[in-house]
């Protein structure tokens, strides 16, 4: 009966443009795989990947690392540990587990230039629970982007969403609009606070009854909260997850599967019904207000222009204050440490014996190690302050994206009276890429080989002096790389959050275009259609 009711909605959708509304769950209903798919998510370090690592007992996903937005990885039960890598092509490697980094973070495949479509990693520890199918996604955007066949091949199956919440910062205005939109497209959410290990019982009692409370009085909804921390009573949270959580879902698969088909029916019939009735009144309309429809449609395009011409000078702008932001947020570290290095330098110095070359090359090593020590010590510090100047311009681009759509609704309530069906979006925003402070060089001076024969113990005052002066110029050089190598992944990043922002653009204003084509001849063929929607929305209650 399920395949039946879909092929007719299918064959309304295909009829009025929006083709791409029901293939996916018509994709699930003709899979033959009886799995449910639990899909993980969580704003930027949420701590997502620990928690499926915890889950599945072994590390498997790579933790600390950018992920690439585009790319999700499915984990499933397997006899053997594998790896398979599906490209955009349509071919597939199998691989160790071992090298999932090398296509799913930013470091190693950077702006997914190894064309990769999905990851899939097979593994015996999910057998206790090989019903259950864990889809690790970067971010809400990945996770409903229409616009990619590799999304339909899974998304389709995700009926559970699982939301990682930081206890450090619970409940921002982006988890809240993450679990909206997860709850539209999944009938079960769960919640998972994060980093419990740093807040005493009575201060977690708090954060939990905050998230509860206000999930609810934002949402109208009530959802489970589990508790997590990576470092302390993991074997004690991750039992109790399995037991409450995943178990049931493994026990009870065809009973979900059932369930999350009547959800994703539902949602469909809603948002197939609001395109069909904006296509009916476009057609309405052709005639009788032909101008109004045809002034809407150019208003549309002359407003997506403007948009996209904005969002790229201020995509400029926000670049062009981005080295004066970093060197405001590092260069102070250089006031305490160039004298903190030129302590242990006069600790150490003593202890080096040789000629002048081996000196040299022991106070290359020497400042090297710590000149790599600092700088990561000094990224760890500035790591919140640097990611929000890219939130800020990832906030800026998701609000654009979002208000554009806001317009396009109000410019067809006021001509024709519809609405556009409501839906959830965030732009996807996965952090910054760590340096890799390993290449920078501690001591660019090769003096020391024009005077590789002389017995240092004639020299090793002079050189002591020498030496000291040089931690100064490498401490600013070394900071100074950091900031081009730190700007440089900003740059990157806000390209990235501007496409982002314009393939959600250009994918609501394709719909909208396709729907306002309608003619009058259609109007008949609209009217039918929008009857038979409203038959099978009362059949579906």
């Amino acid at each position: 009966m399920k395949l039946q009711l879909l092929d007719e909605i299918a064959e309304i959708n295909k009829a009025i443009g929006a083709p791409d509304l029901t293939r996916p769950v018509l994709d699930l209903i003709n899979s033959r795989e009886n799995t449910v798919y639990v899909a993980v998510l969580g704003q930027f370090k949420a701590g997502k990947s620990s928690f499926i690592n915890s889950i599945l007992g072994e590390n498997i996903l790579p933790v600390g690392s950018v992920p690439v937005t585009a790319i999700v990885t499915r984990i499933r039960f397997g006899v053997q540990p594998r790896l398979i890598i599906q490209f955009t092509d349509g071919h597939e490697i199998i691989t160790d587990t071992s090298d999932l980094p090398l296509y799913v973070t930013e470091k190693l495949n950077p702006d997914n230039s190894k064309h990769v479509a999905q990851a899939i990693v097979e593994h015996p520890l999910l057998e206790p629970y090989k019903n259950i199918s864990l889809i690790d996604t970067p971010g809400l955007g990945s996770l409903y982007k229409h616009n990619t066949m590799a999304t339909l091949q899974w998304l389709p199956f995700t009926g559970v969403a699982i939301v990682a919440v930081s206890a450090e910062r619970p409940l921002s205005e982006e988890d809240i609009n993450l679990i909206k939109g997860v709850s539209q497209y999944c009938p079960d959410v769960a919640i998972v606070i994060t980093k419990t290990d740093m807040f005493g019982p009575t201060q977690m009692a708090e954060i939990k009854s905050y998230i509860t409370q206000s999930l609810a009085k934002t949402t109208g909804k009530s959802f489970p909260v589990y508790e997590y921390s990576a470092i302390t009573d993991t074997a004690e949270y991750r039992q109790k997850i399995i037991e409450k959580l995943i178990l049931p879902l493994h026990n009870h698969a065809e009973e979900k599967l059932k369930e999350i088909t009547q959800h994703k029916v539902k949602n469909i019939l809603e948002q197939t019904f609001a395109y069909t009735d904006m296509a009916l009144q476009a057609a309405l309309k052709r005639e009788t207000a032909k101008e109004a429809v045809n002034r809407l449609l150019q208003d549309v395009k002359n407003n997506k222009q403007y948009q996209e011409r904005e969002m790229l000078w201020s995509g400029a702008s926000f670049k062009d204050g981005v080295r004066d932001k970093l060197e405001k947020i590092i260069l102070p570290y250089r006031t305490e440490l160039t004298p903190k290095l030129t302590r242990q330098f006069d600790e150490v110095y003593p202890q080096w014996n040789g000629t002048l070359y081996k000196v040299s090359r022991q106070y290359e090593q020497w400042l090297k190690a710590e000149m790599e020590r600092e700088v990561t010590e000094i990224d760890r510090k500035s790591f919140d302050q640097i990611n929000q100047i890219v939130r800020e311009t990832a906030n800026y681009f998701e609000y654009t994206a979002l208000r554009f759509r806001q317009l396009l609704d109000e410019k067809l309530s006021h001509e024709l009276g519809v609405h556009l069906p409501e839906t959830y979006w965030q732009i996807d925003f996965a952090g910054i890429d760590k340096p890799d402070i390993a290449i920078y060089r501690a001591f660019d001076s090769h003096l020391d080989l024009l005077l590789f024969f002389l017995p240092m113990q004639w020299f090793k005052p002079l050189f002591w002096g020498y030496f000291k002066k040089q931690i100064t110029i490498e401490v600013d050089k070394n900071l100074h790389r950091y900031i081009s190598d730190v700007t440089h992944k900003i740059f990157k990043t806000i390209d990235q959050l501007y496409q982002q922002a314009l393939t959600y653009i250009n994918n609501e204003l394709k719909t909208v275009e396709t729907l306002l084509q309608q003619t009058q001849s259609d109007y008949n063929k609209l009217q039918h259609y929008l009857e038979r929607l409203q038959e099978l929305k009362l059949q579906e209650l």
